[in-house]
């Protein structure tokens, strides 16, 4: 039985219709009853000290939480204060251990928080936020009318801290990473001016320190990209921050990862004493994450790297389905809609480029069918899915009777073995180079692996100045949305090129940000130079025009003196301008009457990454097959493709970003007058800095 019970004045209930109420001080909280029915309000729900309101010749009793107040009406005023007093140390009584122990906390987090600021290590957004939600948990935790009346002066001091922290936590972080950034820059300096022949740059040395939750280096072309890779991975191994075998380091090509892994181990070894990381390509990633599930290695079907028997074998499933008669008639029918002068050839290839991007897309075939009704011609989309199914279904087929997957299929069902749990990733940090090729099949596996541990951080090297590979999936997005994407991010811009000289980068920088687009970021050229580096040969005949160039070279390289060969990348928009010769044998024959230039013929796609004394660009033209290329891509495939821009020219200007920046010392376009490229026009429109 409870020993302290009020009864609110009956006299009261029938003057004025108050409701019978008896209060009784429970060991919970507060019991109220109407003598029928009992209600405790517990004391945890109590947000302030009850109080009393006077009348004239009776109190009420008012009580309240923080979403409600109660009151209770019509008792005796001196019944009501012991019964109040009784209540408030009973709260008292209930509140103080959870004082105590919030103070506690209190005091931890302030240690915490002081520890997060003292600039010993670079803090990242997550760590803060993390700090901030337990500061306003406990904030929180009590309500301020009780902790101001029952706490300390001492309780209330590192309340009022963690409130100070919360509302100022960004700009306090910040101040610290500074801090942390010129003391740790200066305690590394001889590692990062050991690592490579020359010492790294201010721009790439932060980029290797900086540790943020998301981290984008944008670099330009010949800004280092490399050496930064390679100087991140040092600084980690280095500091003591991971081990070698938790740093997962991806390249797209295998050629660029051995290449990276070759450079990177010449450069750590000696200075760190210690293995490297392996660096992968996502095929290979793709191929542990499955094996390491599965107990065995998929078997890649030979198509992945053939493109040539992938598209034959497309071509033959289309001339098999062709004896019924009824495909025969859909395909014929679908030629003549799209003006296909060779029905098998030209659809093998729409069917085999569209059979890639849709596995891609991860779609269900019912689901695209679905889509494809919304389009602007339902017509002739509907028409190729009808003649598609059977060769997305021979070719699953095929290879599951291999028991082989394709690339898609790799790195689609890696990412559903880590989204499942059935892989958990080792790697606290990945590296990713050649970011801006990523697709969005590729960034969601990145995506899945970082979501497995909570303090992966991520260190992304790219250059949206030089996304040319829409056309296979990749998505420029990903790069210039990053931090929507993955989250918080710190940006570095790589600003120094060891490449091109400042009048190319002059051309390069302002040609490539016509598009508002593009990120903006300014690039110094180590090589400084008076004069314009960029040149225009007007002829109607390119071979003329090639020979032109090249005497120029051969010229300049006598001149020099220099006992190594002039290297010089002669660049088309597409392979065949350079003529149906074998390009083994036209480059044999060009170094035959230029015995002083190491020639090199290829696709302005293939010299990504290259770089040579001097650049020929060819069929700076306008057309389908000029320099923009004005070839449409069909309809069907941009469904599947990312998102197009807006600007106009716009993956085609940084090609010719790309084409431009692989020269050292001098670029020639070679363009035909009575054919001459938009870009020709706008160049000397805009008055550039070229030679004409």
């Amino acid at each position: 039985m409870n020993t302290f019970e009020i009864r609110n004045n009956w006299l009261t209930n029938l003057l004025f219709g108050h409701p019978p109420s008896i209060l009784t001080l429970h060991s919970k909280g507060l019991q109220i009853s109407d003598g029928k029915k009992k209600v405790i309000l517990p004391f945890s729900r109590m947000s302030s000290l009850p109080q009393i309101r006077r009348r004239l010749f009776w109190s009420h009793l008012s009580v309240s939480t923080a979403k409600k107040s109660y009151l209770y009406k019509g008792f005796s005023v001196s019944q009501l204060r012991q019964f109040s007093l009784a209540l408030n140390d009973a709260l008292k009584s209930h509140v103080q251990p959870l004082l105590q122990a919030e103070y506690k906390e209190a005091k931890q987090l302030k240690t915490e928080i002081r520890n997060f600021l003292d600039a010993s290590a670079y803090r990242r957004h997550s760590q803060g936020r993390a700090l901030i939600t337990r500061c306003r948990q406990l904030v929180a935790k009590t309500s301020v009318p009780l902790r101001e009346h029952f706490a300390t002066s001492a309780h209330l001091s590192a309340i009022k801290s963690l409130a100070d922290f919360v509302a100022t936590a960004e700009e306090k972080r910040k101040r610290a990473n500074a801090k942390f950034l010129r003391q740790e820059l200066q305690r590394c300096q001889s590692f990062f001016d050991q690592l490579e022949r020359n010492p790294l740059t201010a721009a790439q040395r932060r980029a290797c320190v900086i540790s943020e939750d998301n981290n984008l280096v944008l670099a330009g072309a010949g800004t280092g990209k490399t050496s930064t890779m390679t100087g991140r991975a040092g600084y980690l191994l280095m500091s003591g921050q991971t081990q070698p075998a938790q740093i997962l380091m991806l390249a797209y090509a295998r050629k660029a990862a051995e290449e990276m892994q070759e450079r990177q181990d010449k450069c750590l070894r000696p200075l760190l004493q210690q293995s490297t990381p392996v660096i992968k390509t996502f095929h290979a990633l793709g191929l542990e994450i499955i094996g390491k599930v599965e107990g065995k290695w998929p078997v890649i079907t030979p198509f992945a790297e053939n493109n040539t028997a992938y598209l034959q074998f497309i071509e033959d499933v289309i001339r098999h389905l062709m004896s019924d008669p009824a495909y025969k008639k859909k395909l014929n029918q679908f030629c003549a809609a799209s003006g296909y002068q060779k029905p098998v050839a030209d659809v093998a290839r729409l069917m085999a480029d569209f059979l890639m991007l849709f596995k891609q897309s991860r779609q269900t075939f019912k689901a695209l069918t679905s889509a494809v009704k919304k389009q602007a011609d339902t017509a002739r989309f509907s028409l190729f899915l009808s003649i598609f199914e059977p060769v997305l279904n021979a070719y699953e087929q095929h290879l599951a009777e291999k028991n082989e997957i394709d690339f898609t299929d790799m790195i689609v069902k890696a990412t559903g073995y880590v989204e499942s749990g059935r892989y958990f990733s080792p790697y606290q940090h990945i590296l990713v180079d050649e970011f801006q090729d990523i697709s969005q099949e590729r960034a969601l596996l990145i995506k899945a692996l970082l979501a497995q541990r909570e303090a992966a951080v991520l260190f992304a090297v790219g250059d949206d100045w030089q996304s040319i590979y829409r056309f296979t999936g990749s998505d420029i997005r990903l790069t210039r949305e990053f931090d929507a994407l993955f989250g918080a991010t710190t940006t570095t811009a790589l600003d120094t090129t060891f490449r091109f000289n400042n009048k190319i980068g002059e051309v390069a920088s302002a040609f490539v940000l016509k598009n508002p687009e593009q990120m903006t970021k300014t690039i110094n050229a180590v090589s400084v130079v008076p004069d314009p580096a960029i040149h225009l040969i007007r002829t109607s005949a390119t071979e003329s025009g090639l020979h032109q160039a090249l005497n120029r070279i051969q010229q300049e390289a006598s001149e020099q003196q220099t006992e190594r060969k002039t290297t010089v990348a002669v660049l088309a928009r597409f392979n065949f301008l350079f003529g149906h010769d074998n390009p083994v044998m036209q480059r044999q024959q060009m170094g035959e009457k230029y015995p002083q230039l190491e020639i090199e013929l290829m696709s302005v796609h293939a010299s990504k990454g290259k770089e040579a004394d001097y650049v020929i660009i060819l069929g700076m033209n306008k057309g389908k097959y000029g320099f923009p290329s004005q070839k449409a891509t069909d309809p069907i495939l941009e469904f599947l493709l990312p998102g197009k821009e807006t600007f106009p020219d716009a993956e085609e200007r940084r090609l010719f970003y790309v084409a431009l920046t692989r020269a050292r010392h001098r670029v020639y376009l070679i363009s035909d007058p009575r054919d001459e490229s938009p870009f020709i026009t706008e160049l000397i429109e805009q008055k550039y800095p070229i030679c004409t």
